[in-house]
C-alpha cells in the first residue's frame, strides 16, 4: 500500500510543477500589462449650449475625408523617429487618425465661417464648395515638436479648382507625455483650418453657388 501512494506521489509531482508554472505566469502578465491605454481625440469639445440656428438656405462646404498614409491612419499615437514608427503604450486614438482630423477639421472651419454649413456628409444637392485634404506626414517627430504637411484643394461644385496649397506647420510641445503631442496636433489642424477658412473667404462669392 505505501508503495502505490508513493507511485501515486510522484506522479502528480510534475502536474503540480506544470500549474505552477502557469499560474506564475499568468501573474507575471498581469503585473506587465499595467493599466489600460488612454483614449485620446482631436480638437476642443463643442459648446454645451442650447441654440438653434436655421441652415436652410445657408450655402454648403463639404470637407471630404481627410488622406493619410496608412502607418499613421489607425488608433495608435505614434512617434517617428526617421524611418523608424513607435506605438505610444500609455495613449491611443478614440478613432482611426483620419477620422478624427476630419472631424475635428469641420468644428474649426465651422467656427470660422458661420455663414457657411460645413460638413463631412455628403449633401443632398450639389456643395457650393469642397475641400480635400491629403496629409503626408502628422505626427510627432521625437524631438519637442509636431509636424504636419499637406496639400488642401478647393473647388467649387462643378469640381473646377479655386485654391491649392501645399503648407508645412510646426507647433512645439509645451509639455511631456501623450496629452502634449494631442495638444499639439489639435493646433496644427486648428492652423490648417484657419489657412482653408481664408482660402474660402478669399475664392469667389457663395452667393450664388448655394444650392
Amino acid at each position: 500500500m505505501r508503495r502505490a501512494t508513493f507511485i501515486r506521489s510522484r506522479a502528480g509531482a510534475p502536474m503540480r510543477a506544470v500549474l505552477f508554472a502557469v499560474l506564475s505566469l499568468c501573474l507575471a502578465a498581469c503585473g506587465l500589462s499595467g493599466p489600460a491605454p488612454t483614449d485620446y481625440v482631436l480638437g476642443a469639445a463643442p459648446a454645451a449650449t442650447p441654440s438653434t440656428v436655421p441652415q436652410t438656405s445657408m450655402p454648403v462646404v463639404v470637407v471630404r475625408r481627410v488622406l493619410l498614409p496608412d502607418y499613421l491612419d489607425t488608433t495608435d499615437l505614434v512617434m517617428r523617429k526617421g524611418g523608424v514608427v513607435v506605438s505610444s503604450p500609455t495613449g491611443r486614438w478614440a478613432e482611426r487618425l483620419s477620422v478624427g482630423v476630419t472631424r475635428s477639421l469641420v468644428a474649426a472651419l465651422s467656427t470660422r465661417l458661420p455663414g457657411l454649413v460645413v460638413t463631412a456628409a455628403s449633401p443632398v444637392g450639389r456643395p457650393a464648395r469642397e475641400v480635400r485634404v491629403d496629409l503626408a506626414s502628422f505626427e510627432s517627430q521625437g524631438d519637442g515638436r509636431v509636424v504636419l504637411v499637406a496639400r488642401w484643394v478647393l473647388t467649387d461644385g462643378g469640381g473646377k479648382t479655386l485654391v491649392a496649397q501645399q503648407v508645412s506647420l510646426v507647433e512645439p510641445l509645451t509639455g511631456a507625455g501623450d496629452g502634449a503631442v494631442v495638444a499639439a496636433m489639435t493646433r496644427a489642424v486648428d492652423d490648417l483650418a484657419a489657412r482653408i477658412a481664408a482660402g474660402l473667404e478669399r475664392a469667389s462669392p457663395l452667393a450664388d453657388s448655394a444650392g
